[in-house]
Formats: structure tokens, C-alpha cells, sequence
């Protein structure tokens, strides 16, 4: 799309999910431009009522303010040039309208343009939008142009033809000067006082009974409605005034005389309607009123200032199976509808938004014949209801309580929405495309202007399902309002009507294309509305910059049975590019059936469009109903293709289709006269569904057809195609002009913005793979002429003949490539079909793999670059890859029979890839060709696994492929696609594809060539090798965040886990904990449950703050941790000791914020026991210490502590061993009391056996003597055995408490199991009063 024809910024994030488009459309004559800048009010309307007739207000001369200036609508895709119609414009000039200076009422004239319908007596035919109408065909085609003058009330009709309109074009002193005169008029007649506010047509179902006739409506500001009709045979206007009575059930409650044109009914119109030659005389053309107004109460006098048709609509039955039945079709209506039926259903509104439901007879005959008829339903005429939508409280103020809950912003609307007053109707309403609803923007005041606000109100007119029981029918059909949206985008001031610098610009309604088939289910179908803001008639007089034009797209969702539970009304706002769209001609906005949005007119000479699609949202009872691709099969699935409606309505596409090649033919393709697209019935009311397919089944005949194979074959339709197809590259080129030209057809028609956005996909593929193919054969070509060159250059005969030899294989392979572009892949892999299994490749083996990667990568490339440029202006679809936004499916490039030749190709590199270098005769050209084909080819099929996946999440044959593409793909790249060993290439793709083993080892590679370089490295760290950052940037904004929602295939790790498994798995724990300080938790979780590392969990617990954690772990630690064999080997002492006082200081810092004391103590137990064994065994294993002792259990340290005694040289020595020995006695739970003294027993017997003789001397002697020996003999006698030492040591060093107590001699337990070891009662007597001598002493 050209940037210059973008009204509004490029949407860049594909996360976007409302996709909105606007752009410029086409152009309008000079001369209208001319108009429009010299107009003081600028008003106007492009295709209005879709008649294909533009018009403004206004004209160059004496005449300006009566005359309107017409031309043909006319509008351009993106695909084509911007061209101003080629035809005239014709001025048509009022013969009495007579605005009212002051301004205080809209006294501009009132414009109605119908084109060729039944009602206007010509044959029906349904046109899409947006083509001019001339050259069209050679019949005589009536439109009609209805002008009103609201203060004289003269009501005029011009009846144009093309060939007419040609004429008087060219009639210079018409078009020149006082312009087209009317063909007919009749005058209203007007209170004083009284004008004509709304001039509309009627149309619809409900006019069945009345062809052969052409109505209109028309009310004043007196609340007057008037009925016009217009006869062919003579060309006459004739005039109504609707009876204003209030029908009941039992008849109307008050009559009006009715007024009729003419003195004697019927005949008089003929003699005093005024052809478009006579003189206009104001007393020939006088509608008199037959009397004045009876029993009209002050409070019906109301200003009427919008009025719309509402067709019957019939109810929604449901037939024997359950399915809905909705309107029988038209033909079947007018055969069962009676004549007495002819009535239609209207809505007025008043500008204090004050809604009549009118019943409108459309008989066009003379009460005479009304009498003839015999008929009394004609005669029930008037309105059935009167719903005033914003009552007044007592004060004046408005009672908007009807917008507290039902509006988009009620969350935000507690107590704002009183004191209001005023309340305008800001331009005329639209009706909802299913004819339930009715959209009106209306406009609230209070005093204060800043409280200005704008609301566009959606207006039910038929009861909701389930509703309808209980009320009669007069309150059923009721008006309400269903829901409303706040228009927040602009201040209150800005909106103002004192003062304001915006006005409205207009309203149009669209169906809603996601849920297209909602109304059918009943209820109130969803609507998209468009309303149009800009700067007003009196321009921007304010400082600054003026304010851009925005169009506010407002979705209605569809209404089932009640509103709880619904959706609420969604606004978005496109603000408009000022330069390109300075405002907007007043009421322009029109229905735009190219796009589904709308189109209007800027005062730059400009046509513009938008056009909003919002994403499904659904309703709390929809959650389980199947939507888009969920609710079909495949667009090409064998159901569908055999389907009959869906190869009927494909039938009527390639007809349709073959009539616009004509018509684009005749006119030699030039698009200052392009053709009009011209559609049947059938395509316009079938489903999306049964559409789509049929679209796609079509295309694909026309890029499947064979040249010269059929009549919608390329040489044999397309206009642009030489008259012999002489290559298949130019048959390709004349097949992706004639897709081009399918899809505009599409567009013009009106019918493809309801193909849905699989169905579009599919149309792109159509036209990436021309474009694909194209770029195959043209590169083939390409290979063999430069080969070709080379080896003639060089006079090599061998090279020619192996060449010509892989020409002839390559034109074998391709055969038919151009036929069917649909086996685009197939013809690739019948290349790939050439080469050999074994990896013995000849020199016509390495050309075939050359030339086969070659032309992958440029018929890729080139379809890619075709998506990039036609996605948005010709497919109306995303360029970027939306695919994990929806269900779509997935384009060509990701299809499985193109991942497999992908797959297969890089498979072909990897074995002759070295082989075709060492044999290379140009080494650095085939190095370079090498390089781009694996980075293009793996792009490809890395994408395109990617894409599939996506869509198809739960697929494990498709992660299983994925994961085999990435294990292929990245040493490739690594080996081929870098730069002096940069593996930047390979590592942004396994970060674009999550590959997790490639990021870890290129990261690991590259982190050890600047890692431990000492500190004089000049080597720093490269942070695009750098995991740190990968692991730690987890947010959503991070360019990383995509690593940490995704999972290895294999281990089904999240990356974290996977980096810290990897560096375990190699036995690179440092690394693991390292790089685990940027993910502290993944750490923690992955330590916990790595059988590896669990024993080290406890760092992890320290860096955390987990201390409890860590001491615990600590505690627990039984084998080496830092050094030894973990399975086999027993924990050293040195490592204990260091594990110990880690636990002593982490449990220091657990006790602090502790509020458990007692598990605290135990623990502190505990590491206190830990210590003093390995304290004690420092101290017993003194002499031969080299560093690397084991840590010994309590036990063996308790016997080495008896052998150290045993062979101690000296009582000092005795000693000390001895208190070692009741220390790691001692080292155990207070529980443990006996297995204590068990313990300190047999340390106690060793000591004493070591002067074992002397006490038993020293017990015999005091056996013998009398009274026993004195105490200082006896301490004489023992003061210098081991005993006595250490008995003095342990009191008199070791701390008090109960464990000490419980290994002491004269603990009952310990002295008891000495003493029966010793077997001598002297014995224990003597040793018994020694150690309390000594514990007396101390």
C-alpha cells in the first residue's frame, strides 16, 4: 500500500487484535471541489441511499444555495491508481427554496438519490459499490433526485438516465447557469412557522404491494408527517398528510381530515403538476389541506428531526427439527401477501428524542377507491406508540438512568449523569442492518459546557427472545434503548453547541462480520457503527493545532435474550491525518460495501474510508459454541468441495468473474474506465462459510488452469495476456495479473470482506505461489545461462555436457509447474528426487543441490516479499504472523509437504556441503551461496514449524518435527552462516525458536574464550554470549520472556531449569550456582530435586536467607560435598570441620528470627557434638596430621582415644587423652544418658589401668590397715597417677552441666560399670574416696 494514501498510523504490534484500515479511496471532479471550497456550509453525501449518485449543496453563482451539484460515485482499492470519474458533473437547480438568513433552523435543502429499484418501476438489479456507471451497458437505467425546500415546502424530482445525463451535461447553458430543471413538484403546505425538517425515502420489504411506485416521507417541525408518492404514467408527485391518530386495538382514537394535492382527488394533479418545461406557479401546485388540524394536543406538536423506515419483520418459527426459520424469501411474499397489507412501519424522532412508531398506508389511489376496496385495515393509519427515551424529572432535568447501566463506560458513571437539560439528535439515524435496531448519536448538555457529552444510542425495535409473552403487541413493538456508547474522546467544550469546535460529520451502520449469522438465532443482530468527527463550517479559530477528523467505530455485540451476561459496546477512534483530511463535508458519511465500513468526503477534494473489525467477544452463554475455522472443516476439505451450494455459488463467482475480464477488456484494461462489478443474488445471501470455500475453490481453478485448457485459462480470458503464451514464465505472469484481478472483482462486489480470514489466506497462498513458481523458473533459467557462460569461457566440454545433462533432469522435474502452481512443492521435491542416497555426490549431484537451494530460497524470498507488499492493500489481511492470536490456518510456507522439502534440502547441505567447497573451483563464491542458503532455508522451515505449532499445540508429531528442524538447523548455521567463529546467526535463531541445547552450548563456547583469562585477560566479556541476562530478564518486556513461557522438548524443562541441568549434567556445579544467582528460585527448586546437588542445597538456602533451611542441610551432610568420591567416600575432616562451623553461624542467624527455641537448642546441640568430635580427633590424631583425614564416627574415635591412652609415654599425655576421651563420650543427645556413661566406663577403666598396680597397692594397704588409710596418706600415695590427673582435669576444666554429669567417675552408672569391670571392691572404695577428695579440693 502507498504510504501516501495511509490516513492513519501503520498498526506495528501484531498483538493488536482490532485491525483497523483507512485510507484515501478516490477522488471527486475538479468542478465539485471547486464547490466545496468556495461553499459557506459545506453539506453533502456520497452514494446516497447506495444509488451511485454523489451530490453537495451549493453551486458557482446567483444560484448557490438552491442548487446541487451531482456526479457518479466512484471509488479505488489499494491495488489501483486514484482516478476522478470520467464522467460530467450536473447542476440541478431548486425552482423556490428560500433559506432563512438567521440560521436558527437547518433551511438547506432536503436531498434524497434513489437508483433503479422495484419500487421505482425499472428492473431490479443488486451493483456493488464504488465503479462508475458509465459504458455500463446500453439499456436505459432511471435514477431520481428528490429536492425539498424546507420553508416553501415545494417538494421536486429530477428523473436522470446516463444517456440523459450526458445530454444535459453538455448543455452549457444549463449546466453553466441556472442548471437541470426539475421534471416534477408538488408543494406542501406549511403552518406559519412551520418547516420541513426530514425528507427519506422508504424502501424494503414492507413496499411489496406498492410496485410501480416510488414514497417518500417528510416531517416538520410541527410534527407533521407527510406521505409523497410519485406515478410514472404521467410523471406525477402526489402528496399525503398522515392521519395523526393513535391506533388501538379497537380502531383509531381521533381522525384528522386528510389532506390530498388537488381540488377534485386524482384527476387534479394531472393538469397541475408542472412538467420540467412550465413555469413554476405557487397556486397550481398548492396542497391544500381539507381543514384545519383536529384533536392535535400541544405535547404531539413536536419538532421532528430524523424519521426511519423499519422493515415488517416477520418472527423468528422454528421448523420440526429445531432449527430457525426466518423471512420467507421475496418472491414468496408477494405471492402470499395480500394487497390489503400495503402499509409501512416508521419511526420519528423529536429533537427532545420523544419516538413514534407510525403506521404509513401506501395506497396510491383516491379515498374512493379506498371505499372500493371494501378494506378497513387501509384505513388504520397513524402511530401505535409514543416512547419518550429520556423523560424530565420535576426540575427539567432528564432522567438518563437508561445510560447508568447499559452504556460501555457505566463503571465509571456512579453520580455523573444528572443535571442534565438538553439533548440534540447530532445527524440523522441509521438502521441496523438486521432491522431490529436503530442507531442514533445524540448529543447531552448541562449548563456547564465542559459536561458536554456525545452518546450513540442503539434503539431496540423488536422484543428480545423470550420477551414477548406477557405484553401486548403495541408494547411489544415499543422502541427502548438497548445499550449505548460513550464517544469520551474529545472535552465536552469541544462538543458544545455554544461554542464547540467539532460538529458531526455523520452516521453509518455495518453489519458485524464476525458473528454474521447472530441474528438469524433471533434477537438483536450486532451492528458496527461509524460515526464522523471534525472541525465545524466555521473552521478552527482557536490557537494551535486545529483538531483532526476522527471517525469513532462503535460495536454493538448482538443481543440474544437478555443483557446479562452480554457485551458491553466497544469504541475505537482512528484520528485522522490533518493534511490529508482537513475535515469532512457535513453528513457525507456513507455505507462503504467495498470494506464493510464506511466512505466519505473530505474538503480536500478527497474520498476517504475506514473500516474497523473487532474480534469476537463472546457472551456468556456462547463460551461452548464453535466459532470461525472451530465451527468448518478445512476450506478445501472433501465435504465442502463436493458440497453443491458451495460449486453453485463457485459457478456464479466465474461467471460474475468472466463478465468483469470482459467488461475490463472492452475498456483495454485502462482504469480511467474501470468496469463494474456486478454480482447475482446468490453470492450476496449465502454464508460466510459456503462463500469463502467457494472463493477459494474458484481461485484455484484459475491458478491451476492450464494455458489454452478452458475458458477461464489464462491465454483465453485475460485481457492482459499475450494472444500465444510463448513461455510458462509469462503464463505465470499473465495467472497472477488474473488472481489480482479476481480478488479486486471480490472487492468491488462488495463480497469479499465477508470471506473470512482463512479463506483470504488461502487467496494469498494462491498468489504467493504464482509469484513462487515464477521466481522458480526464472532463477533455473538464470543458473544454467550463467553456468552455461562460465564453462564456454573455459572451453570445458565435460562441464557443458554435465550441464546439459542437469538441464534436461531439471526440465523433467518442472514439467507442468505453471499448470498447477498448486504442486509448487511437489515440483521441488521432484529436483530433490535426482540426487543419490549415498554421500559419494558427482559434480551433477552438487548442481542439482545448488540449484535446488538456490531456487527455494529466491522463490521464497520472492513469495515473502509478494506478502509484505499485497497483504494489506490487496488481501485486506496482516502481513506479520498472527497465528497465536487465532485458529487460522497456516499459509503455503508452513504446509507440511513445503516443511519437508525444507527439511530435506538442509539434510543435503549437511552431506555435500564440505564436499562441494573442497572441490570448488570458486571457493569464497560457493562459501557465500552455502551461507545464504542454510540461513534462508532454516528461516523458512524453522518458521514454518513454528507457525504450525502454534496453531496446533497439542500436535506431538509436530514438536517432534519441530524439535528435529532445530537440531538440524543451528549446527548448519553455526558451521556455514559465521564470521571468524561469530555464532550470532545461529544464536538469534535458537532465541527466536527457543531452542534451548543451542543457546547453551554457542553461550558455554563463547563464554569460555573470555572466561579465566586471568586478571592481565585483555578478553572482556561479550554480552551477546551472555546467559546471565537470558535468565534473568523473566518480563514481559523483555526481549527474553518468550525463553521463560516455553519447555524442551526432550526434558520438558522451562530454560531455566534447562541451563541449570545442562552445567550439572557436564559436572560444572561452580557454574550451576553462578548462573543461578540470576534465577534464585529455579535454583533453589532445581537443587532441591538434582540427587546431584541436593547435598548442596545449602548454598543456595544462604544466598536466599533461608538459614533454618541451611542449617538443616548442613547437618545432614554425610558424605564429601567439595572433595572425595561422593558415592563411595566418607566426608574429610577438614571439610566437616568447615561444614560444621557453617551450620554453627547459619544456625546463629536462624535463631535470631526464630520463634521456636527448642528446635533451635536442639540443633545448636547437635552442631556442639559435631565440633567436639572433631575437635577431639584434631587433638588424639596431633602426630600424624597431614590434612587429609577422614572424619571418624564417635565410636572409632572412642577406641583410637583408648589406644592413645594405652600407649601415652607420660601422664601428661594421659591426660589429655583421657579428656578427649570423655569429650567425644559426652557428644552425644541428653537423651543418650546411658549410652554416655557406657562410653566414659570404659575411657575411666583405661586410664586406670594404666597405674593399675599402684592402686592396687594402695587398696591392700588400706584393706590392712586399721580404720583404713588416713586421707593425706592417701592423697600422698595417689596425687601422681593418671587417674587423679585426670579426674582433676575434668573438674576443673571441663563446663558444668548435665552432660558433663552424666561421664563423670562418680556419676552412679559410670563408677558402677567401672567397678564391676574392675571386679575389686578395695579397689573401688579406694578410687571412689580419691575422686571425691579430689572434687572436695577443687
Amino acid at each position: 500500500m502507498a504510504p501516501e494514501r495511509r490516513l492513519i498510523p501503520e498498526e506495528n504490534n501484531p498483538l493488536t487484535r482490532i485491525q483497523c484500515t483507512s485510507n484515501v479511496v478516490g477522488v471527486i471532479p475538479p468542478k465539485i471541489h471547486e464547490i466545496i471550497t468556495s461553499a459557506t456550509r459545506q453539506q453533502g453525501r456520497i452514494d446516497d441511499h447506495g444509488s451511485g449518485i454523489s451530490f453537495v449543496l451549493g453551486g458557482q453563482g446567483s444560484h448557490e444555495s438552491s442548487t446541487i451539484s451531482l456526479w457518479e460515485h466512484s471509488t479505488q482499492t489499494l491495488n489501483e491508481d486514484l482516478v476522478a470519474p470520467s464522467g460530467l458533473c450536473v447542476k440541478l437547480t431548486h425552482p423556490e427554496h428560500h433559506p432563512v438568513a438567521s440560521g436558527v433552523v437547518d433551511s438547506d435543502l432536503l436531498v434524497a438519490c434513489l437508483g433503479p429499484n422495484a419500487n421505482d418501476g425499472s428492473s431490479a438489479t443488486q451493483y456493488g459499490g464504488g465503479r462508475s456507471m458509465y459504458g455500463r451497458d446500453h439499456g436505459r437505467t432511471l435514477r431520481h433526485v428528490y429536492a425539498a425546500s424546507p420553508t416553501t415546502g415545494v417538494l421536486c424530482v429530477w428523473v436522470l438516465d446516463t444517456n440523459n445525463l450526458q445530454l444535459r451535461s453538455n448543455d452549457k447553458t444549463n449546466a453553466d447557469s441556472a442548471g437541470v430543471e426539475c421534471d416534477a413538484s408538488v408543494r406542501l403546505k406549511l403552518k406559519p412557522g412551520e418547516v420541513l425538517t426530514v425528507l427519506t425515502p422508504m424502501s424494503g420489504s414492507s413496499l411489496d404491494g406498492a410496485i410501480g411506485t416510488a414514497w417518500l416521507l417528510a416531517a416538520t417541525s410541527l410534527g407533521r408527517l407527510w406521505k409523497i408518492y410519485k406515478t410514472s404514467r404521467p410523471l406525477t408527485l402526489h402528496a399525503k398528510l398522515v392521519k395523526k391518530n393513535l391506533i388501538t386495538e379497537n380502531g383509531p382514537s381521533s381522525m384528522e381530515e386528510e389532506e390530498e394535492a388537488g381540488i377534485v382527488r386524482g384527476l387534479y394533479n394531472y393538469f397541475t403538476t408542472p412538467s420540467k418545461y412550465t413555469s413554476h406557479n405557487e397556486d397550481n401546485h398548492v396542497m391544500d389541506a381539507g381543514g384545519d388540524d383536529v384533536g392535535i394536543s400541544d405535547d404531539e406538536d413536536e419538532n421532528i428531526v430524523a424519521l426511519a423506515l423499519v422493515p415488517m419483520l416477520l418472527p423468528v418459527l422454528n421448523n420440526e427439527r429445531g432449527a430457525e426459520v426466518t423471512s420467507p424469501p421475496l418472491k414468496v411474499r408477494r405471492i402470499s401477501a395480500p394487497p390489503s397489507d400495503s402499509c409501512a412501519r416508521a419511526l420519528s424522532l423529536s429533537s427532545s428524542l420523544v419516538v413514534k412508531e407510525w403506521k404509513v398506508s401506501l395506497f396510491a389511489g383516491s379515498e374512493s377507491e379506498d371505499v372500493r376496496t371494501n378494506s378497513t385495515a387501509d384505513t388504520k393509519e397513524g402511530y401505535i406508540s409514543r416512547n419518550e427515551l429520556f423523560p424530565r424529572y420535576n426540575d427539567g432535568t432528564l432522567n438518563l438512568e437508561c445510560l447508568r447501566s447499559k452504556s460501555n463506560n457505566a463503571a465509571h458513571m456512579e453520580d455523573d449523569l444528572v443535571g442534565y437539560r438538553n439533548v440534540d439528535i447530532l445527524t440523522p439515524p441509521s438502521l441496523g442492518m438486521d432491522g431490529r435496531s436503530l442507531l442514533v448519536v445524540v448529543r447531552i448538555e448541562k449548563e456547564d459546557a465542559e459536561s458536554t457529552r456525545v452518546y450513540v444510542l442503539r434503539i431496540g425495535l423488536a422484543p428480545l427472545p423470550g420477551e414477548e409473552d406477557g405484553v401486548d403487541q403495541r408494547q411489544r413493538c415499543s422502541p427502548y434503548i438497548l445499550d449505548a456508547a460513550w464517544l469520551d474522546r474529545f472535552s465536552g467544550q469541544s462538543l458544545s453547541s455554544v461554542g464547540g469546535t467539532l460538529e458531526c460529520a455523520g452516521l453509518v451502520t455495518a453489519e458485524e462480520v464476525e458473528e454474521e449469522n447472530v441474528a438469524l438465532a433471533g434477537g438483536v443482530g450486532g451492528v458496527v457503527a461509524y460515526v464522523g468527527f471534525g472541525p465545524g463550517d466555521d473552521g478552527f479559530s482557536g490557537g494551535g493545532q486545529p483538531p483532526s477528523v476522527t471517525i469513532s467505530a462503535v460495536h454493538f455485540p448482538s443481543v440474544k435474550a437478555s443483557m446479562d451476561g452480554g457485551s458491553l459496546p466497544r469504541v475505537k477512534d482512528l484520528d485522522l491525518y490533518s493534511n490529508v483530511i482537513p475535515s469532512v463535508v457535513k453528513n457525507s458519511m456513507s455505507y462503504d460495501s467495498l470494506t464493510g465500513g464506511c466512505v466519505f468526503l473530505a474538503t480536500s477534494g478527497l474520498l476517504g474510508g475506514a473500516s474497523v473489525r473487532f474480534p469476537f467477544a463472546p457472551l456468556a452463554s456462547d463460551v461452548n459454541m464453535p466459532r470461525g475455522e472451530e465451527a468448518t472443516v478445512g476450506l478445501l476439505d472433501e465435504s465442502l468441495i463436493q458440497n453443491e451450494t458451495v460449486l453453485t455459488i463457485k459457478s456464479h463467482l466465474q461467471s460474475a468473474f468472466r463478465q468483469y475480464l470482459n467488461k475490463l477488456k472492452e475498456g483495454g484494461g485502462s482504469s480511467n474506465n474501470p468496469a463494474r462489478a456486478v454480482i447475482p443474488p446468490s453470492i450476496g445471501t449465502c454464508t460466510s462459510q459456503v462463500l469463502s470455500a467457494a472463493v477459494v475453490l474458484a481461485s484455484n481453478d484459475f491458478v491451476c488452469a492450464a494455458a489454452g485448457g478452458g475458458s477461464m485459462t489464462v491465454s483465453s480470458s485475460s485481457p492482459f495476456s499475450p494472444k500465444s503464451a510463448t513461455s510458462a514464465v509469462t503464463v505465470l505472469r499473465d495467472k497472477l495479473q488474473m488472481h489480482k484481478d479476481f480478488v479486486n472483482f471480490l472487492a468491488h462486489a462488495g463480497a469479499y470482506r465477508r470471506v473470512s480470514t482463512a479463506g483470504r489466506i488461502r487467496l494469498r497462498d494462491h498468489g504467493e505461489m504464482i509469484t513462487a513458481a515464477r521466481a522458480l523458473l526464472i532463477e533455473c533459467q538464470g543458473y544454467f545461462s550463467n553456468a552455461d557462460a562460465a564453462a564456454a569461457a573455459a572451453g570445458d566440454d565435460t562441464r557443458l555436457s554435465e550441464l546439459a545433462q542437469a538441464r534436461q533432469m531439471v526440465t523433467g522435474a518442472l514439467d507442468g509447474s505453471s499448470d498447477n502452481v498448486i504442486t509448487l512443492s511437489h515440483s521441488w521435491a521432484r529436483l530433490q528426487q535426482q540426487l543419490s542416497e549415498d554421500n559419494d555426490f558427482s559434480p551433477l549431484e552438487k548442481d542439482l543441490i545448488l540449484l535446488t537451494s538456490s531456487s527455494i530460497c529466491h522463490g521464497i524470498g520472492q513469495a515473502l516479499r509478494y506478502r509484505q507488499n499485497e497483504s494489506v492493500s490487496l488481501y485486506d489481511t496482516p502481513s506479520y504472523d498472527a497465528s497465536s492470536l487465532s485458529s487460522h490456518s497456516s499459509p503455503w510456507t508452513s504446509s507440511q509437504e513445503m516443511l519437508e522439502v525444507l527439511f530435506t534440502q538442509l539434510q543435503a547441505i549437511q552431506q555435500a556441503g564440505e564436499s562441494i567447497l573442497s572441490t570448488s573451483l570458486d571457493f569464497e563464491t560457493d562459501k557465500a551461496n552455502l551461507r545464504q542458503y542454510v540461513e534462508d532455508i532454516s528461516a523458512s522451515a524453522l518458521s514454518g514449524h513454528r507457525d504450525v505449532v502454534l496453531r496446533k499445540p497439542d500436535d506431538e508429531e509436530a514438536m517432534k518435527l519441530y524439535e528435529e528442524t532445530k537440531l538440524l538447523s543451528i549446527p548448519l548455521l553455526r558451521q556455514y552462516a559465521n564470521d571468524d567463529c561469530d555464532d550470532l546467526v545461529a544464536l538469534q535463531s535458537s532465541l527466536a525458536h527457543s531452542f534451548f541445547e543451542g543457546i547453551v552450548q554457542i553461550c558455554h563456547d563463547h563464554r569460555n574464550s573470555w572466561r579465566f583469562q586471568g586478571p592481565f585477560s585483555d578478553q572482556e566479556a561479550d554480552e551477546r554470549y551472555d546467559l546471565r541476562p537470558m535468565l534473568s530478564n523473566t518480563s514481559s518486556a523483555s526481549p527474553y520472556a518468550h525463553l521463560h513461557q516455553s519447555r524442551d522438548y526432550r526434558s520438558g524443562l522451562p530454560f531455566c531449569g534447562y541451563v541449570l541441568r545442562w552445567y550439572a549434567d557436564r559436572g560444572f556445579y561452580p557454574e550451576v550456582f553462578e548462573l543461578g544467582k540470576n534465577c534464585p528460585h529455579d535454583l533453589t527448586r532445581y537443587v532441591r530435586n538434582d540427587d546431584r546437588l541436593s547435598d548442596l542445597a545449602w548454598i543456595q538456602h544462604l544466598r536466599v536467607g533461608g538459614h533454618e533451611q541451611a542449617t538443616v542441610g548442613l547437618l545432614s551432610l554425610t558424605s564429601p560435598v567439595l572433595f572425595g568420591d561422593k558415592q563411595e567416600g566418607a566426608m574429610g575432616l577438614w571439610e566437616q570441620d568447615q561444614m560444621m562451623s557453617l551450620a554453627k553461624l547459619s544456625n546463629k542467624l536462624a535463631s535470631a528470627k526464630s520463634a521456636n527455641p527448642a528446635v533451635d537448642g536442639q540443633r545448636n546441640a547437635l552442631i556442639e557434638n559435631s565440633l567436639t568430635l572433631i575437635s577431639a580427633q584434631r587433638i588424639l590424631q596431633e602426630d600424624t596430621e597431614f590434612g587429609d583425614e577422614i572424619a571418624l564416627k564417635d565410636n572409632d574415635l572412642l577406641r583410637l582415644a583408648s589406644e592413645k591412652i594405652n600407649s601415652a609415654r607420660d601422664v601428661d599425655e594421659i591426660k589429655r587423652f583421657g579428656i578427649c576421651g570423655l569429650a567425644i563420650a559426652s557428644a552425644k543427645p541428653p537423651a543418650q544418658s546411658e549410652a554416655m556413661a557406657n562410653d566414659a566406663s570404659s575411657i575411666w577403666h583405661t586410664v586406670i589401668q594404666a597405674d593399675i598396680h599402684t592402686w592396687k597397692s594402695i587398696a591392700n594397704e588400706d584393706s590392712m590397715a586399721v580404720g583404713g588409710m588416713s586421707e593425706e596418706e592417701l592423697i600422698q600415695r595417689v596425687e601422681g597417677t593418671a587417674f587423679v590427673g585426670v579426674m582433676y582435669d575434668f573438674v576443673t576444666t571441663s563446663p558444668t552441666g548435665e552432660k558433663m554429669q552424666n561421664v563423670g567417675f562418680l556419676n552412679d552408672l559410670v563408677r558402677n560399670q567401672v567397678m564391676h569391670s574392675l571386679g575389686s571392691d578395695e579397689l573401688a572404695q579406694v578410687l571412689t574416696l580419691s575422686a571425691e577428695i579430689v572434687l572436695a579440693a577443687t
